[in-house]
């Protein structure tokens, strides 16, 4: 019932959103630059592609789920894979109505809401992801976290820690209007993704030690 009510929600949003397509100008902006101003411009049915993005994250996690070998494993945990499908389905719903709003308001200072959606993304994602069971779909893909179920669950909860401390110093720098709150998205996520996946690799190496000499 509660998905069924959920999927009506979503269609429900998403018909509103492709009505206020159609009511934005023939010419809107789709870029904005480092100092938040607009320096691009197109048409308008630019945003029929953003429009579908939740639906298509929401169903596309739907088959996923079913699709893949370790299925059983999401099975285990429902109620953790269903907050990351419905918690994406409606980040994106968010902004996507957030750009939206910008193409009627071009001038609107929309930074730091944006860094702020990001950081509560990022900090919400880090809470959970520990409780991500193994897949190969949803979590920190590398082949060693895939191949020991023990470097898949330390990897996690090493990166949820990261997830929920980069959210953390990016809501700061929105907050305070940090100048280089992207910049430093970006260096914290490359910087992280550098660390995990050395870190998995370091693990599994060790486990594999353990076991060869036991």
């Amino acid at each position: 019932m509660r998905k069924k009510v959920f999927d009506g929600v979503l269609w429900g949003v998403t018909f509103l959103l492709v009505v206020t397509v159609f009511l934005m100008p023939d010419t809107v902006p789709i870029h904005w630059n480092a100092s938040w101003q607009v320096d691009s411009y197109g048409s308008r049915y630019i945003y029929l592609i953003l429009v579908f993005i939740p639906i298509i994250i929401y169903y596309g996690m739907s088959l996923t789920k079913y699709i893949d070998p370790k299925r059983m494993n999401l099975e285990k945990r429902k109620k953790t894979y269903r907050l990351f499908q419905y918690g994406l389905t409606v980040f994106f719903l968010i902004l996507v109505a957030f750009f939206e709003y910008l193409a009627f308001n071009p001038q609107y200072e929309g930074e730091q809401l944006l860094i702020l959606l990001l950081a509560f993304l990022l900090i919400g994602i880090g809470n959970y992801l520990p409780k991500v069971p193994q897949n190969y779909f949803l979590g920190v893909k590398t082949p060693w976290t895939l191949a020991n179920e023990y470097v898949w669950k330390k990897t996690h909860k090493v990166c949820g820690y990261i997830f929920v401390g980069i959210g953390v110093i990016i809501a700061v720098c929105g907050i305070f209007h940090f100048p280089y709150s992207y910049i430093v998205l970006i260096v914290s996520l490359v910087i992280m993704s550098i660390v995990v996946y050395g870190y998995s690799y370091f693990l599994y190496r060790k486990n594999s030690q353990n076991i060869d000499e036991e």
